[in-house]
């Protein structure tokens, strides 16, 4: 009987020494990847205080672009300030956050607007809605609670958006060189 005892103490103890392994493992991980997060900013773009309240009139300034597309050329100094706004709005968001996510949807839809500037084409646009649809979800995150901030979210969602980020800046100078080329 004294030793099923003992044995089934070590078997305890050895799980409990598992599963503080593991939790440290997860803890030390997820560390790694907020600071990853915070080293994937764009370079040379300074952060500012993301605007909820400007970020729903550019939702709905971009919505009339989508729904009127040919005034979209007309438009192209307005997206590239709204894409940069956005860019400084995720260089000053915490990783992760709604506010970066919001940020990163609404550059995404700006680019998808100013390529489709450049060539037409209905999958841009549809690019674009899914994106100010994000961006509206982002932002009802972020009023819910106690009002000022959502929960902060998984440390993924963080690297995932700065990443976005980082391609939308990518495709932003690819638009500048086609728009430069023009048609």
């Amino acid at each position: 009987m004294r030793i099923s005892g003992v044995l089934i103490l070590v078997v305890l103890l050895a799980m409990a020494a598992v599963v503080f392994l593991q939790t440290r493992s997860v803890s030390t991980s997820q560390e790694a990847l907020s600071v990853m997060a915070t080293d994937l900013r764009e370079e040379g773009v300074d952060g500012a205080a993301f605007d909820a309240e400007r970020a729903r009139r550019i939702i709905a300034e971009l919505e009339r672009l989508i729904a009127d597309p040919d005034a979209i050329p007309n438009h192209v100094e307005d997206l590239k300030t709204i894409a940069d706004t956005a860019g400084r709005w995720a260089a000053g968001a915490a990783s992760p956050s709604p506010e970066l996510h919001a940020a990163v949807a609404l550059r995404t839809a700006a680019g998808e607007l100013r390529k489709y500037g450049v060539t037409p084409s209905t999958s841009s646009l549809d690019r674009a809605r899914r994106e100010l649809e994000r961006a509206r979800d982002a932002l009802v995150v972020r009023v819910s609670g106690d009002g000022t901030t959502a929960p902060s979210g998984l440390v993924t969602e963080g690297v995932r958006d700065r990443l976005h980020n980082l391609e939308a800046a990518q495709k932003e100078r690819e638009l500048e060189v086609e728009e430069e080329l023009g048609p």
